[in-house]
């Protein structure tokens, strides 16, 4: 798959997530077999005005590239302004983030809420394309709610304004991460334009993503919260479309090498406080599906320390014989469950 010049291998992307996809959690995701990976949602506004309030969010320097840089805005200037900088960083693509759900982002005018103006739309992904000189993309959803469907009318806009490629999210805003997302319309999205058309959605197996491409004929698919707590979800599926086989998943050991790894990176970027405090939710999710996980993830909540933390860790993890069984996922760790780099 090939975004502009850009060649995104077999085009399995790791999707934004803002509080999750910071530079420890890409550069695992990228091991373990993700073609793209992306940085958290970043305000254009607060960009414009501090670049460096908004460094947490930025590429860092040891990313592993490809990398996309993901931005949200209103403002056509202030979205210009905001890829213009990140075109200067060591960056490949500029990501334009028209799907985001959350109240405070949609008061704004931004995320989900261009899909009600796709003229004003129209007007902030030109300001983008003519500001940078790399692929830009956009990633959507559906539209608004179901009586305002505007999977393809967008797409052929993006297309028309110089786009590179579009991302369709296939629920609307009112759906939020709830009900099923409609592949049909990335299908529709798919026979509409020429340029590459990356599914996501609903793709928690191997077989669940073979299942798109076929259904679909897009050109890559992105994985969001089936990837919180399995970042080797990459290479399964790139082992099955290549072999038809599905490998096991990651035993508790093999976890707790990934975790581990993690949370020392972590820790040497924002500090241990910082670190213990947001590598909880992350143990949580590494910790779906095995025995006793109730239990530690009370523990692990509970941690102030990066030694207590690596304590839990071990005495979880490593005491362990069962095989992992496939977590359960109850629809509440989306992928914009706050907005990085606000203004």
């Amino acid at each position: 798959m090939k975004i502009g010049s850009l060649n995104i291998g077999m085009g399995l992307i790791m999707a934004p997530m803002a509080g999750v996809t910071g530079f420890p959690f890409r550069r695992i995701t990228h091991r373990l077999g993700a073609d793209l990976v992306c940085t958290e949602m970043i305000s254009a506004a607060a960009l414009s005005r501090s670049p460096k309030i908004c460094e947490p969010y930025l590429p860092h320097p040891m990313d592993a590239r490809p990398i996309s840089a993901q931005i949200f805005g209103a403002h056509p200037g202030e979205m210009a302004k905001a890829a213009a900088f990140l075109s200067e960083r060591d960056v490949d693509l500029i990501d334009i983030n028209m799907g985001c759900p959350v109240k405070k982002v949609i008061r704004s005018g931004s995320g989900a809420a261009l899909l009600r103006d796709i003229h004003h739309a129209a007007c902030v992904v030109r300001s983008v394309v003519r500001a940078t000189p790399l692929p830009v993309t956009l990633k959507y959803r559906s539209g608004w709610d179901s009586e305002t469907l505007c999977a393809v009318e967008m797409a052929r806009m993006a297309e028309s304004e110089g786009v590179a490629a579009v991302i369709l999210h296939p629920r609307t805003k009112t759906q939020g991460f709830g009900g099923r997302s409609a592949w049909e319309h990335i299908e529709k999205v798919k026979a509409a334009v020429t340029i590459p058309v990356i599914g996501n959605g609903d793709i928690k197996t191997p077989e669940d993503a073979a299942e798109m491409f076929r259904r679909t004929g897009c050109d890559g698919i992105m994985i969001g919260r089936a990837a919180l707590g399995d970042p080797w979800i990459f290479d399964r599926i790139r082992t099955y479309l290549l072999t038809g086989d599905v490998p096991p998943r990651p035993s508790p050991a093999e976890i707790h090498a990934v975790l581990r790894d993690q949370l020392t990176c972590e820790v040497e970027l924002s500090g241990e406080a910082r670190a213990v405090f947001k590598m909880r939710k992350f143990a949580s999710w590494y910790s779906r599906g095995l025995p006793a996980s109730t239990a530690f993830r009370d523990r692990i909540n509970h941690v102030l320390t990066y030694e207590d933390f690596l304590g839990e860790m071990e005495s979880f993890f490593l005491k362990i014989n069962e095989p992992v069984k496939s977590p359960a996922f109850n629809g509440k760790t989306g992928s914009c469950h706050r907005s990085a780099c606000e203004s």
